[in-house]
């Protein structure tokens, strides 16, 4: 009998799993590897789901409104590159300033709305901000605008 268990004991393990210890994937279990989510039936989680695309559809609107503001100041800086390649004197430095700020404005507006919403985080919303104002300010010391020194 002990020649038996001997030669047993090294082809079967005798030991509890160990706790913690996982599978390292599906086919060990016997499962398949892709999972398959069923959709419920029940009318709450009917319920959830209207609601859940109405709320997309809504942030979806919103997010594009404030991306399509920083988009406007982008053309409104790239049109006006294109058109000081042309000619010397396209726009003059106040109406430059006047429609810029007037277009960043829009654009901070719209990202503020997006993140009091709460379909922006606040860091993404900074990270814009910063890049719009870049922009413009990079377009003024291109042509050698005079920029505001930042006061400290």
């Amino acid at each position: 009998m002990s020649m038996l268990c001997a030669r047993f004991s090294s082809t079967l393990s005798l030991r509890a799993p160990v706790l913690g210890a996982r599978p390292t994937s599906h086919a060990a279990l016997g499962r398949p590897s892709v999972t398959v989510v069923a959709k419920l039936n029940t009318p709450s989680s009917k319920y959830r789901q209207r609601l859940n695309e109405k709320q997309r559809m809504y942030n979806k609107s919103i997010k594009s409104a404030a991306r399509t503001r920083i988009k406007n100041v982008i053309k409104f800086t790239d049109n006006l590159e294109r058109e000081f390649a042309k000619s010397a004197e396209a726009m003059s430095e106040e109406d430059f300033i006047k429609k810029a700020d007037e277009l960043v404005a829009d654009a901070f507006s719209h990202i503020d709305k997006a993140v009091s919403k709460g379909v922006m985080k606040k860091t993404t919303a900074a990270r814009r901000k910063s890049r719009v104002t870049r922009l413009k300010r990079q377009f003024r010391e291109r042509r050698g605008w005079s920029t505001p020194e930042m006061a400290n």
